[in-house]
């Protein structure tokens, strides 16, 4: 990111007139791009790949239509088609899947199917109403006796919003339900970590299973804004939780890899490093913000407060990238994203 300092105050007032001569200097690319050209100063080249060790954890695809499915506990698998994840148990009952992303679709009751042939499927539980982890629930609209279980906030919203490919819950819940199928518990804890409205943990304590979607990727940093919630404070607040629990597997909701809580805890350390490394520099963000205006001649505060904000971004995603790149992938990929998610978390709480 290119820093207001690094340019004249001529360049920076007549950028604000939009002058061909501010242009040149500062260059025609938005800020944070990648471009494909191989020689280019932002291209994807310059970006260290992948890790050997995350990338050996990588689920193969193992099946004719595209997916992983893995047995992972007695009744319990896990499903990936390495963008995506769900799982299902079978039980004596019947069927209950944990999710149905649409990049999965119909391929999940193919899945089902193969392992559990002529098992009927008899509960769908949702984590959050995102389309992008429930959109593929229109593969089990057939099915007239399916109980279609979630927190009360996701059915509300749903029902006010609907969403392509989403089921209306028929069931719902406040806070926490207790489940009893086919003789196998199931705990549903409401929590907020991620959804705008409300997120649902899953946890089964017989197979030591853990869902919570959209929090960690496995061997990896988080995805941009910390796996884009919608509340940064609850999402630092949420690894207590989580470890809280007596679980061997962690669910999270995408790629390839199951995460252990090993993998909980290194997330847990990097994102309280992002949080700690900002709130360190905060104090000095005033400072910042006065520097940036001074090189406009207070003519334009938002370019003042740009600078003032990008300034800790950068700094702290030069430690962040320092301190763990040889610990998580693609932390180069994703570490500004998650210093700025920080600097306007503080900056507003």
């Amino acid at each position: 990111m290119r820093n207001l300092m690094s340019l004249s105050t001529a360049a920076c007032i007549a950028l604000l007139a939009g002058s061909p001569a501010a242009l040149a200097e500062v260059g025609h690319n938005p800020a944070n791009t990648i471009q494909l050209e191989a020689g280019h100063p932002d291209s994807f080249q310059n970006f260290a790949p992948e890790l050997a060790k995350m990338r050996e954890r990588i689920a193969p695809v193992n099946t004719e239509f595209g997916l992983h499915v893995s047995e992972i506990e007695s009744g319990l698998f896990f499903v990936s088609d390495q963008i995506y994840q769900s799982a299902f148990l079978v039980t004596e009952d019947g069927v209950v899947v944990f999710d149905a992303p649409p990049s999965i679709g119909e391929r999940l009751r193919a899945a089902i199917e193969m392992a559990a042939p002529g098992v009927p499927i008899t509960h769908l539980i949702m984590t959050h109403g995102h389309s992008d982890h429930n959109g593929g629930g229109f593969a089990f609209a057939d099915l007239p006796d399916l109980k279609i279980i979630a927190a009360g906030d996701v059915a509300t919203s749903l029902e006010n919003a609907p969403l392509r490919g989403v089921l209306q819950p028929n069931q719902t819940f406040e806070d926490a339900l207790k489940l009893n199928i086919g003789g196998v518990p199931i705990e549903l804890q409401t929590t907020n970590y991620h959804a705008e409205n409300i997120d649902t943990m899953i946890y089964l304590p017989e197979q030591k299973f853990l869902m919570a979607v959209d929090t960690i990727t496995p061997g990896e940093v988080p995805f941009m804004n910390f796996g884009a919630t919608s509340n940064p404070g609850a999402y630092f607040g949420s690894f207590e939780i989580f470890l809280a629990y007596d679980f061997k597997h962690f669910l999270s909701g995408h790629a390839s890899v199951l995460g252990t809580r090993e993998d909980v805890i290194a997330t847990r350390d990097y994102a309280w490093d992002v949080r700690d490394t900002v709130a360190g520099m905060m104090p000095s963000f005033l400072d910042r913000f006065m520097t940036g205006m001074q090189a406009v001649e207070f003519q334009n505060g938002n370019l003042g407060y740009r600078h003032a904000i990008e300034s800790v971004r950068d700094e702290c995603a030069v430690q962040i990238i320092d301190r763990w790149q040889g610990e998580l992938s693609v932390v180069d990929l994703w570490a500004d994203s998650h210093c700025e998610t920080t600097v306007i978390h503080f900056i507003t709480h």
